[in-house]
């Protein structure tokens, strides 16, 4: 979320200097293409499971932003991510939770310049953050709740593994933008409009990424083994937004 905020902070003020278009921004829900084969195999292994507990298409939940300069440059962002809970120990109530998502920047082109019935269309490239982390919780009983109990054992109870790396994001999209022609002034010399937004695009993560233990993605408390994940692969998102425009 402050990825999302600082991100249109800087497009509002882009827009302000050097928008001869303006500024749009989405909220988004997609699909990703994950592969979660390598990391249900270990889980299956570990705690003698027959199904698979992670799919490897995942919705997802976000939001975009972008500028058009001159009617063809597009420069944006996007940040979008997957969310999953599983139990795969009744006995003991051991839970995995596990949040991935990537926050990129990017620049596109757009191939409709006079922006024909509201529409634009624009392949773009970026470069972000993308992250991966697993968390195991073990529930405690009903007897062993007591407050001061609790807290004597939550750092015992509670697991949490991460990946951190650089994502490379390629993809194309798609804009269909209608004004309401000054009926609402929000910013002078603007007019406010409704944008229907969708974007397709692959995402990879170069290189080996590590393993690294409680949130320390840059210190020196790594992991060995573990699966090999990655929040890398195709998606397609779709999202309803606004825009300014002159």
């Amino acid at each position: 979320m402050r990825f999302i905020v600082s991100l249109f902070a800087v497009l509002l003020t882009l827009s302000g200097l050097y928008a001869q278009d303006g500024l749009y921004g989405t909220f988004l829900v997609g699909q990703k293409i994950v592969d979660f084969g390598p990391f249900n195999e270990l889980l299956k292994q570990n705690f003698d499971l027959e199904e698979n507990l992670f799919p490897n298409s995942n919705w997802t939940m976000g939001g975009e932003g972008h500028v058009v300069i001159n009617r063809m440059f597009v420069v944006g962002g996007k940040a979008f991510g997957i969310s999953h809970e599983r139990v795969i120990d009744h006995d003991v109530q051991r839970r995995v939770r596990m949040t991935s998502g990537m926050g990129v920047g990017f620049l596109g082109l757009n191939i409709i310049p006079e922006n024909f019935a509201g529409i634009r269309l624009y392949p773009n490239v970026g470069a972000g953050i993308s992250s991966f982390i697993i968390q195991s919780k073990r529930s405690l009983p009903e007897e062993r709740r007591d407050f001061d109990l609790v807290l004597r054992t939550l750092e015992d109870e509670i697991v949490t593994l991460g990946k951190l790396g650089l994502i490379i994001d390629a993809g194309v999209g798609f804009d269909w933008y209608r004004p309401f022609k000054r009926f609402f002034t929000f910013v002078p010399g603007l007019d406010l409009g409704i944008l229907v937004h969708a974007q397709a695009g692959y995402s990879f993560l170069p290189g080996d990424l590590e393993w690294r233990r409680d949130f320390d993605m840059a210190g020196q408390d790594q992991v060995e083994g573990g699966p090999d994940l990655k929040f890398d692969g195709f998606y397609f998102n779709l999202g309803l937004g606004i825009g300014l425009s002159n």
